[in-house]
């Protein structure tokens, strides 16, 4: 029966070193490896510009789409770098007097962007709910840019193009916050995020336009989307 004893204790001994382990990567769980996801995102674009030109006119906003995709690398389970290429519809409203006759105008301008953010991103939490912050520069460049004019009184209503007015290039720091949600473990992952895009360059092309003004982009950017592990 010593014998037997003996053997007993040795056994328990031998697995609480086991036991110990399966409960601390309960509380723990372990880290996924550093990893590439390809997805898509769309939204919606609430735009305005940051402007003392229009003394005539009204600034107000306008809401335009967004599309494309969406490169992240996760250096870690938490800290990653994330590229987009977005179709980003910019611009805004215009209400006022105007300065050619007099007559009460409207102007509806939409800039067309190539839109690249390259973001860095913060993943809160470890869970299959995960909050996320992200920050950086985004690039656009123009695509088209037209002016829907109307004057009621005149009878006049026409969009012309505009685009020899503005730059080709318009730079921004974009930041905010989102939630993803995996549909898997370590695998297919939804998100959904909400940014403000701050405009840092004059994005009126003032040698075509012959006046000393500044136009600075201001958008608020609400996207939804899918990502996909690449490996």
């Amino acid at each position: 029966m010593r014998y037997v004893r003996f053997a007993l204790f040795g056994i328990c001994f031998s697995i609480l070193p086991l036991v110990a382990s399966a409960q601390i990567s309960s509380y723990y769980p372990p880290t996924p490896s550093p990893g590439l996801m390809l997805g898509v995102r769309g939204g919606l674009g609430i735009t305005n510009e940051a402007t003392p030109a229009y003394t005539n006119f009204t600034v107000g906003s306008r809401a335009g789409f967004l599309l494309g995709g969406q490169l992240d690398y996760w250096f870690t389970s938490t800290v990653a770098i994330s590229a987009q290429a977005l179709y980003d519809q910019k611009g805004d409203q215009l209400t006022g007097i105007s300065p050619d006759n007099g007559y009460p105008e409207t102007d509806d301008f939409v800039l067309n962007y190539l839109e690249v953010p390259i973001l860095a991103k913060v993943a809160l939490g470890s869970g299959g709910v995960k909050p996320y912050l992200f920050a950086g520069p985004s690039f656009g460049f123009l695509l088209s840019a037209t002016d829907h004019q109307v004057q009621t009184a005149l009878g006049y209503d026409q969009t012309v193009d505009v685009s020899p007015n503005f730059n080709t290039f318009d730079a921004s720091l974009l930041f905010g916050a989102g939630v993803s949600y995996d549909l898997t473990p370590g695998g297919t992952q939804l998100f959904a995020d909400a940014g403000y895009a701050l405009g840092l360059v004059n994005v009126e092309n003032t040698t075509n336009t012959q006046t000393n003004e500044t136009l600075s982009s201001r958008d608020v950017r609400i996207a939804a989307g899918v990502m996909f592990p690449m490996q």
